[in-house]
Parts: C-alpha cells; structure tokens; sequence
C-alpha cells in the first residue's frame, strides 16, 4: 500500500514538473513575442505578405501555363491610354497598363485616379476603356489596380440571307496588379500580374502573363528619359500570346522645369510575330497647357503604313484631362482617345 502511494506521488510530482516546464517555455515565448518592436513585427508581416503573393503569382502562372490560346488578342493593338502620349513613356491614365514602371505616384501624393476611353470608326468599330486606381504606401512603393476592356462592335450574324439573327461577341478583358517602386535614384521599376480573358462567338478562354518594365529619369544630361517594358509576356507561350516589347527615350530641348518645356523623342513598339511600329514625337507645355505630336510608321509583314498622332492636355488644379487623335489606316478612320486623372493627397 505504502509502494503504491509512492508511486502515485512519484508520477504526480514528475507530471507537475512537465506542467511547470510547458508553462515556463510559454512564457518565455510570450516573453521573446512581446519583446519584438514594431518594426520587426511589421518585417514579418511585410515578409509574409511578399511569400503569400509570389505563391499566388506562381500558381497563377503555371495555370497560364497550360492554357490554350487566348482570342482576341489583336485588340491589344490598339493604344488604348497610349495615343497621347508613347507608350512606354504613357503616365496620365496612371494605369501603367503599357508599363508597368509609369504607374508610380508621385512623392507627396497618396493615391491617383485614372480612365481613358478609345473609340474608332464605324468601319472597325472598336471601343475600349480603362479604369485604374493607384496607392503610394509610406515606404515608397507604389500599388495599383487596372481593368481595360476592348470590344469590337457591329459583327452579326446571319444565317442563309443577309438578315441578321444576331450579335457576335468579340471582346478582351484585361485585370492587372502592379507594383512600383524608384529601386536607386533616377531608376523606377516595375512589376504586373495580369488576367486576360478572351471571347470570340462561342469561345471564351483566359490566361495569366507577367511583365516587367523600367524607366530612367531625370538624367543630368538634358533631363533624358529611357523606358523599357514588355506587354502580355507569358513564358513558352510567346508564338500564341505575341507578346510585345515597349521602348523609348526623350530630352528636353527647351524649358528648364516640367510644367515649361519642350520635348523631343523616339517611340518603337514591336509585336511577336506582329505589327511593329515606330516614330518620332514633339511634345510642349506652358503650365496648364500640353501639346503633342507623333510621326508613327508600321509594317506589318509585307504592308507598312504611316500616320499622325496628335493631342492636347488641360492640367488644371489637381485634375488632367486630354484628348488625341490617330489617323487611320488604309482609310478606315481616325482613333479618338479620351484620358482622365487625378492625384489625392
């Protein structure tokens, strides 16, 4: 009877000595947790955030991955937020829709809101929008968000006469996630993920593409900029996709601030397996007023083509309003564009 109390005491004075050591480690951990300062804990969160969106984005792609092609993908030809100005240079929308390192808000300002509207002539009857909101966080970075839309209009369908018995649906989505940021002074880099989806009549597919852009600025020299970025590039994929690779540069030939000067500089966009275009473009300010001008020669396999691009700019209190015009090709009718932003603090 005695042994037997003697072990139950034993076991019970060996179960409280584990209790005591649970408990002790946990404060001890309460402890190290509580200890950590703020910023730390933010380092963490930050670092958590950065793992949880590169496994989204990976996952994402390799879903892009096996995807078919995509239709209507030639109606990311048209430079919807882009006539006004080159694309690679295109900041008023602030979508960076074209790339992704002009969607960065500028220092000062906390957020900026951006649309831009495309419509063409009856003849190709195209129409495109896009929306876009960005966020400059206190570290510098810059978050945006960006739904563009393209459609073509007027394409019906008949049956064995020429009466109409219906619509045929030919439209592009394109929802894109960016990320800016100035990595070392004069150099902005960035960074999108995009959904796109496509429809032709009955057929509707999706797919994911990342691209990467970057733009020098403020150069000593003449206050030069260098753009460089990639459109809708999705890794082994690059015949079905035709992705697009973006350039272009400019210096300031006269004035001696951005809101009183004058601006000369060379564009060149280039489609896989597509259109490439390029050209010459002029561009002047005196404070509220903005005037540009572009001279774009294409070629597309054997035919090439030339065409002017012209457009003015209203900045007025914290808002810019503009509108563009492209001529069209082969006779089919002008581009008109219509772009909106504003910065908030």
């Amino acid at each position: 009877m005695h042994a037997r109390h003697a072990r139950v005491a034993t076991t019970q004075n060996r179960t409280q000595k584990v209790k005591d050591k649970r408990l002790t480690s946990l404060k001890v951990a309460v402890f190290c947790a509580d200890s950590l300062d703020l910023a730390s804990r933010r380092r963490l969160v930050s670092h958590m955030c950065r793992m949880l969106f590169c496994g989204l984005a990976a996952l994402l792609w390799a879903t892009g991955l096996r995807a078919q092609p995509v239709p209507a993908r030639d109606l990311w030809e048209f430079p919807l937020g882009a006539i006004f100005e080159p694309p690679a240079l295109a900041s008023e929308p602030g979508a960076g829709l074209w790339n992704p390192a002009t969607a960065s808000v500028p220092a000062g300002e906390r957020f900026r809101l951006g649309l831009a509207s495309l419509t063409t002539g009856n003849a190709q009857g195209v129409d495109g929008q896009l929306l876009s909101v960005g966020w400059r966080r206190a570290s510098g970075t810059t978050l945006g968000l960006s739904l563009g839309r393209a459609a073509v209009g007027g394409l019906v369908r008949t049956d064995s006469d020429p009466q109409s018995i219906g619509n045929i649906p030919y439209t592009s989505t394109l929802f894109s996630l960016t990320a800016t940021r100035e990595l070392v002074p004069h150099l902005t880099a960035g960074v999108a993920m995009r959904w796109r989806n496509g429809r032709a009549d009955q057929l509707s597919r999706h797919a994911v593409a990342a691209d990467f852009g970057a733009v020098l600025h403020d150069l000593p020299w003449r206050n030069a900029r260098v753009a460089l970025s990639s459109f809708l590039w999705r890794p082994g994929r690059e015949i079905e996709d035709r992705p697009t690779v973006i350039a272009a540069g400019d210096i300031r030939v006269f004035g001696r601030s951005p809101t009183r000067e004058t601006r000369l500089g060379y564009s060149t966009t280039a489609v896989n397996r597509g259109a490439r275009e390029h050209g010459l473009f002029i561009a002047g300010r005196f404070e509220r007023v903005e005037a540009r001008a572009a001279y774009v020669r294409s070629a597309a396999g054997t035919v090439s083509d030339q065409r002017l691009r012209t457009g003015l700019a209203l900045y007025y209190a914290r808002y810019a309003v503009g509108l563009a015009r492209e001529e069209g090709i082969a006779g089919l009718g002008a581009v008109y564009q219509f772009t909106l932003s504003s910065l908030i603090k």
